[in-house]
């Protein structure tokens, strides 16, 4: 080729060293359908030397309130082999020369998980009648043709901060060159990562992480990514909306001193942020037994069963029997769940899970020990 030297090297490696440009191209799409791999599928045959310098088209991208389908934008609006200037005047202009045929046609696209941010979170649309993935453009605009695509993307965590992807208007969660400008959106980020593909950013796994006590405080916790994409998510276990050991951290398993070796006090799940605040009741709940009056005495029923999970106020811990069992004042029907309220302070003892069977003297049977002690 004119404007070349070429060197066979030992290792019968082609090496051309071309005056002006590195490599040529000899299709280009010229319309935003074209494969831009044969003239019959909308692909420009590239013939002179200037034309075979790149393959040119405008960019691709979005706009602010536009779809989230994509679209190629710009004042720029020529496809075909390079032989147009693209520079400060035509900032949307892709010029590219990428090993093979039409690096400019559609075919070059890559796709990214799509992301929205709606009520300060950030929500993968995954949901039915959503885009789930968004088209992104390997290049950018340069004066140069470019022979390397860029084709990562960006995962973010719930939480993460908007102004992570900066150019979110725009290029959505495409990492194009100039997307995030952030230093902490690296590949291995705790809440914005970029991935080498999309397969890659949808298989990522987040947890929330840290130690809290209470929903309230679960709530503030943040989603930190994992190290890897296997990896579990765990957290205490929650006894009706109190851990059963309060060291127990939420987070990655076995990372930041996230750990869990008793099952008694922790647990572990494996999809992304499943460590999540269980609902009231869907956790461990206290059992107790039920006390009822019957033939003028108190009777607990013969095993503890779980207690059920009020409607307001707060969720049972501890279980409560009579003080008198010959006694009907001062105790509910039914009762066992939960602690002795104040106003049956004297009349009703207070005892841990399942331990609310025990057998209390009553004061007739005190009497009759009393007597006896007396006696003897």
């Amino acid at each position: 080729m004119a404007g070349s030297k070429c060197l066979l090297g030992v290792v019968v490696l082609l090496l051309c060293v071309e005056l002006g440009y590195s490599t040529t191209v000899t299709f280009c799409a010229n319309a935003a359908t074209g494969a831009g791999t044969t003239e019959a599928t909308n692909g420009q045959s590239c013939t002179t030397e200037v034309q075979q310098k790149a393959c040119i088209r405008p960019t691709y991208g979005y706009t602010k309130d536009g779809n989230d389908i994509g679209e190629y934008t710009g004042s720029f609006t020529t496809w075909g082999c390079g032989a147009a200037t693209c520079g400060a005047t035509t900032p949307n202009c892709i010029q590219c020369n990428s090993p093979g045929t039409g690096c400019n046609s559609n075919d070059n696209l890559y796709s990214c998980p799509h992301y929205k941010h709606v009520n300060n979170v950030w929500a993968l649309q995954t949901e039915s009648g959503n885009t789930a993935t968004v088209k992104c453009d390997p290049y950018k605009p340069s004066s140069d043709p470019q022979s390397s695509k860029v084709t990562t993307c960006v995962a973010l965590t719930p939480d993460a901060a908007f102004n992570l992807l900066p150019s979110y208007d725009s290029q959505r969660s495409c990492n194009s060159p100039t997307a995030v400008t952030d230093a902490s959106c690296t590949d291995d980020g705790k809440q914005c990562r970029t991935c080498t593909s999309g397969d890659a950013c949808a298989n990522l796994r987040y947890c929330k992480t840290g130690t809290a006590t209470t929903a309230a405080a679960y709530g503030a916790l943040p989603w930190y990514f994992c190290t890897t994409a296997s990896a579990k998510c765990t957290r205490p276990v929650i006894v009706n909306g109190i851990p059963v050991d309060t060291a127990m951290k939420f987070g990655c398993l076995d990372e930041n001193s996230a750990t869990c070796t008793d099952t008694t006090k922790c647990s572990t799940c494996s999809t992304t942020g499943c460590n999540t605040w269980p609902a009231a009741g869907s956790d461990y709940v206290v059992k107790c037994y039920t006390w009822t009056w019957s033939d003028d005495k108190w009777t607990k029923s013969s095993s503890a069963t779980a207690c059920s999970t009020p409607t307001a106020g707060p969720l049972p811990t501890s279980c409560s029997l009579p003080k008198d069992r010959n006694t009907k004042d001062g105790f509910t029907a039914g009762g066992g769940c939960g602690a002795c309220t104040t106003a049956n302070a004297k009349t009703c003892l207070n005892t841990i899970a399942e331990k609310n069977s025990g057998y209390m003297p009553t004061a007739s049977v005190l009497g009759i020990l009393l007597l006896i002690s007396l006696l003897f």
